[in-house]
């Protein structure tokens, strides 16, 4: 079996997903492909989940942080360049889940930390998680992911993912939040460099034949990050929700009540005490039938 090994340069999260979905798609079922990857910041919501229940979207549009939808399934999570990720494709006769997850465990204990499968998707660290897993599969193919916490960025982890759920009411899977850590706090020497080095030594050490190759763009990588870019992709066609929000007009603090339905403002309710009824209904006409993250993004609500 032909093994390759892919370091992808783009940090570019909308490239990178279309690119591992790419090599799934095409894949040889003579070939193992073993993808190393970083994303620039961004939120990443598994592919069932509501971008409204997972996600602090506000606060991710001011400070230029990307909402993001993957393939797989399961919890969301948060990625910057201190964060690495991999990915295993190959066919379900050639599918080695117990191997690829000792490489990634062999890996770690090179770097002088010694690490623990928990269920089926998580790696621990004393009791901490340092890496979530995901999937994808069909009859002939079969794709495992995940994250590897060097030095991430836990207080945007926090804010990225800690939307104000007392105040949304909808439908969705919300993700169960586990307790973190980073790989640096248990070894301080770790950098992402050495990390891929050790990941690479322990792939080739299990497949020798692996040799590191240059990335291929198949016929449909673009489609599929077109795609992957689209608010109805990242937002959902079907998401709906209920959320609130605080602004003032003209001095005086209103409550917006928010229905939105497939991203646009479907209804709102406005608690005030204002005296210009009139001012207050204009708002209300004016707000209903946008679309609800533009708004976010230009600083409207």
């Amino acid at each position: 079996m032909d093994a390759k090994i892919i370091d992808l340069a783009s940090t570019d999260p909308y490239a990178n997903i279309a690119r591992e979905y790419s090599y799934y798609e095409n894949f040889n079922p003579d070939e193992m492909v073993f993808l190393l990857w970083q994303n620039e910041p961004c939120a990443v919501m598994g592919r069932n989940q509501n971008i409204y229940r997972e996600l602090n979207l506000k606060y991710m549009y001011e400070h230029n942080i990307l909402p993001v939808r993957r393939f797989t399934g399961g919890g969301c999570v948060y990625h910057d360049l201190g964060n690495l990720n991999f990915t295993f494709i190959a066919s379900q006769k050639n599918k080695r889940l117990d191997t690829w997850v000792d490489i990634i465990l062999s890996a770690l204990r090179r770097e002088g930390i010694e690490a623990e499968v928990q269920g089926r998707n998580d790696i621990l660290v004393h009791g901490k998680k340092v890496s979530g897993m995901a999937w994808l599969e069909d009859e002939e193919r079969f794709l495992i992911h995940g994250t590897l916490m060097v030095d991430l960025d836990l207080l945007q982890f926090s804010k990225c993912l800690t939307p104000d759920i007392s105040k949304f009411v909808g439908k969705g899977i919300k993700s169960v939040r586990s307790r973190v850590t980073n790989l640096n706090e248990v070894n301080p020497s770790i950098t992402i460099a050495g990390l891929k080095r050790s990941l690479i030594d322990s792939f080739q050490e299990s497949y020798p034949e692996a040799k590191l190759t240059e990335h291929v763009e198949y016929p449909d990588e673009a489609d599929i990050e077109r795609m992957i870019r689209s608010s109805a992709w990242i937002v959902g066609k079907r998401e709906k929700a209920q959320v609130q929000r605080s602004i003032t007009l003209e001095g005086k603090p209103l409550q917006l009540a928010i229905s939105i339905d497939a991203d646009t403002i479907s209804d709102i309710t406005i608690y005030t005490d204002s005296l210009d009824l009139k001012r207050v209904e204009t708002l209300r006409a004016n707000l209903i039938g946008k679309n609800y993250t533009d708004l976010l993004k230009r600083n409207l609500l």
